[in-house]
Formats: structure tokens, C-alpha cells, sequence
């Protein structure tokens, strides 16, 4: 999981909690001004005093209760229960428990503060992960199509070209990276970029996402160029082929426009802009298609109504998938969660936060009416699906295109 460790140990709570864990012990507010008036006020209960860092707060009154030196508590953990007070909330935390006061059972943040936490995390986290650019391919650090490596620490970030390609999907495979790129087929890279084998795929393919199958021993990519599903063996030997209807070999040109599918146990989901395969004459009614393992035979939509879907993927037990022109997140009965001003595409989650790409919005005529607010920026955005918080990780608008996004362990 990459997340700032210290941040998620800070003992956020509330008053509720508070009640359950204080006994016959005495309350205590850590930090004075204006962040322990508010406490005070909510805390439904009286306090002993307040304790504060500052020397020159000591020995002072403040609303009929003495500011202490935090020594007074230091040991005395039976004795007192501690609000956390101030911003300082980190440093304090560390302080308290070189007191003896253990997190949760002897002392929380006050609940005021809930805010600055996840402001708190979101500024101070730590991630290092992968995204593919389907841009053409340049000679350039900073831009075109290929796959990027970014390093987040704190206020801090950078990125690099690590591959240089007109690449879509990406996985992790056995400690290495298996991308899509669409001049040499399915590319395989070890830990530190090197290509350690690749294979072409069919011609005219335009192989999109990636997904592999523990139990069948398979890889599976979309094929955009021909509404179907190319099955791969280790070797990247195609074993079989798996079309999503029969137009294509009626017309012999791509109807659904498949971009992007996910393994889970014996079903291969897709998404497509048009479950008809009439999004050349602007019906958009995109699916998450459902395809069994066992036989190839395709099933039923299980989600519908997407506009242009891109990434999907299993994540925190459910089905999630990007509605990427609307910008939305959908995911617990493909119900939107989150909704993001760019077209949204590329995704990954570490069991906190959700990791969303943000693309150039070329269809943004599309979305009048529909958003007030079209991005044309290029970024990946850290979302909190609880509080709906989110930072941005701006990307130069040279850089105007993300398909995938994979996390990387830190």
C-alpha cells in the first residue's frame, strides 16, 4: 500500500469515541487558541486544562482554564485523556507517546481538526507508479507516446520517460511490466525498463488494455481495430481470438470500440463505447461486457449507460470502471463516487486513495450541457473516495495524453 504511514497512524476520532475511552479520567486539551475553543465547546463535558509547547503560554488563563507546561501529563496517562489541539497534530502525536500516552486509547485529535487530516496525508504522500502515453512516438523526455515512471514524496514530484512507444495497457507480471505498444505487439520489460522480449500482434490489431489470468494461464488484450479479444499464451503465442459480435467480420471494420477489460475468476468484463456498435452514428451506449473464461462465449452487459468508457478493473471487492467522457468514477453498483473536469482515463487504487488519469478533453463539445467545468489539462489526480478530497499532479500540456495507470510498491 502506498501511503505515508505516519499520516494514517495519527489518531484522528471522534467525540463518540472519546466517551468510550475516557472512564473516570480527566480531559486535557494539547495546544492553546482558537483550535481548543472549539473543542471546548463541542466537547459536551468539562476539561482540566490546556497544555501547550509555548513557554510563554504558560501559567496563563485562558476561558477560566490554566495553560500548562506539558510536562504536567508526561506519565499520567491513567490520570488524563488528551485532545490534540493544534495543527502541530504530527509532532504532538509523537510527543504524547514519548509521554507514555498510547494513540486512540489515551489520546486522539480532536475532531475539529478532521479536515487538516486528510489535507495532511494528500500533501505528504508518497507514491511511485507507472502510466502509458498512446501519443505518437518522439524523441522527447518529457512527451509523446511511450511509458512514464513518476515519484511522489510529500511536496515533491518528478517524472520520466522509461519507454518509448505508442503504448496503452500496462501490468505487473512476475516482478516485470507487460505493456501494449502498438508497433511491436505486447512488450515485456524487467524492473529497471530493459524490454526482455516482445511479439507482434495481429496486423491492423490496435491492442489497448491488458489483463491476465492466474487459473488459465492467459493474457488477454482488447483489440480497438477489431472488436474482439486476442488470447495470448505465456510465450505470447495467440491461442485464440474473441469477437464481441459479428459485425466486425460483416464490415470488416471496428464497431464497439473496445478499449480497455479485467480478469476476475472465470469472467472477462470490457468496456466499449457502443454495446450496438453504433457509435459512428453517435449512439454511445456504453457497456461493461461480461465474456465467460470457460467457453469464450460472450454474455450480457453488466453495467450500461457509460459514455466512452475506458479503464476497468476489480478493485475493493466491486467492479469499477472510468465513464470517461462524463469524468466519473463508478464503482459499489457502478454508482459515480467521484467526478473529474478532464477525459478521465487511467486507474489504479491502494486501498485508500484512487490513483485517476486525466487526458486532453478532445471531445469536449460532447460534454456541453453536461459539465461546467472541461479540462483540457493533462494530470493524475490522488482521490479520497470518503471525503471527496483530491490533490493534482499536474503534467505539462505537451504530455496530453494517459491511458493506464499501475502503482508500484515503495
Amino acid at each position: 500500500m502506498n501511503m505515508n504511514s505516519n499520516q494514517r497512524d495519527i489518531p484522528f476520532g471522534s467525540f463518540q469515541h472519546l466517551n468510550r475511552n475516557v472512564g473516570d479520567r480527566k480531559v486535557v486539551l494539547f495546544g492553546a487558541g482558537d483550535g481548543a475553543h472549539k473543542t471546548g465547546r463541542k466537547l459536551g463535558r468539562e476539561y482540566a486544562f490546556i497544555v501547550d509547547n509555548n513557554p510563554n503560554m504558560w501559567h496563563t488563563i485562558e476561558r477560566n482554564k490554566d495553560v500548562l507546561d506539558p510536562e504536567e501529563i508526561k506519565g499520567r496517562s491513567d490520570e488524563f485523556f488528551v485532545l490534540i489541539c493544534t495543527t502541530s497534530f504530527v509532532e504532538v502525536s509523537k510527543q504524547l507517546e514519548s509521554f507514555g500516552f498510547s494513540p486512540q486509547n489515551d489520546y486522539i485529535v480532536s475532531p475539529i481538526l478532521n479536515d487538516l487530516r486528510i489535507i495532511s496525508e494528500l500533501e505528504n504522500h508518497c507514491a511511485k507508479l507507472l502510466f502509458t502515453s498512446g501519443l505518437p512516438e518522439i524523441d522527447d523526455k518529457e512527451c509523446g507516446g511511450g511509458v512514464y515512471e513518476l515519484k511522489l514524496k510529500g511536496h515533491l514530484w518528478e517524472y520520466r520517460k522509461v519507454y518509448s512507444g505508442i503504448c496503452y495497457g500496462i501490468i505487473e507480471f512476475e516482478d516485470t511490466f507487460i505493456t501494449i505498444d502498438d508497433k511491436l505487439g505486447i512488450v515485456q520489460m524487467d524492473q529497471d525498463y530493459n524490454v526482455l522480449k516482445s511479439k507482434e500482434l495481429k496486423h491492423a490489431t490496435r491492442g489497448h488494455g491488458l489483463s491476465y489470468s492466474e487459473k488459465y494461464k492467459r493474457f488477454y488484450v482488447v483489440s480497438s481495430y477489431r472488436d474482439s479479444i486476442i488470447v495470448l499464451d505465456q510465450e505470447f503465442n495467440s491461442v485464440d481470438e474473441i469477437f464481441v459480435s459479428g459485425k466486425f467480420e460483416q464490415c470488416g471494420e471496428p464497431e464497439h470500440h473496445c478499449n480497455d477489460l479485467c480478469v476476475v475468476d472465470d469472467s472477462l468484463y470490457i468496456s466499449m463505447f457502443s454495446h450496438t456498435g453504433n457509435w459512428k452514428r453517435d449512439i454511445f451506449d456504453g457497456v461493461a461486457l461480461e465474456v465467460s473464461l470457460v467457453d469464450h462465449s460472450i454474455l450480457k452487459p453488466v453495467i450500461s449507460n457509460l459514455w466512452m468508457p475506458h479503464n476497468i478493473s476489480f478493485l475493493d471487492g466491486s467492479l469499477t470502471v472510468l465513464d470517461s467522457l462524463r469524468g466519473e468514477l463508478k464503482t459499489n453498483n457502478a454508482r459515480p463516487i467521484g467526478r473529474f473536469p478532464a477525459f478521465t482515463r487511467g486507474l489504479d487504487y491502494d486501498g485508500i486513495f484512487y490513483y485517476i488519469g486525466q487526458s486532453r478533453n478532445r471531445n469536449y463539445s460532447k460534454n456541453l450541457g453536461l459539465s461546467l467545468n472541461i479540462s483540457i489539462d493533462t494530470a493524475i489526480v490522488i482521490f479520497d473516495p470518503v471525503t471527496k478530497a483530491s490533490r493534482t499532479i499536474g503534467l505539462p500540456q505537451k504530455l496530453s495524453e494517459i491511458h493506464s495507470i499501475l502503482l508500484l510498491k515503495t
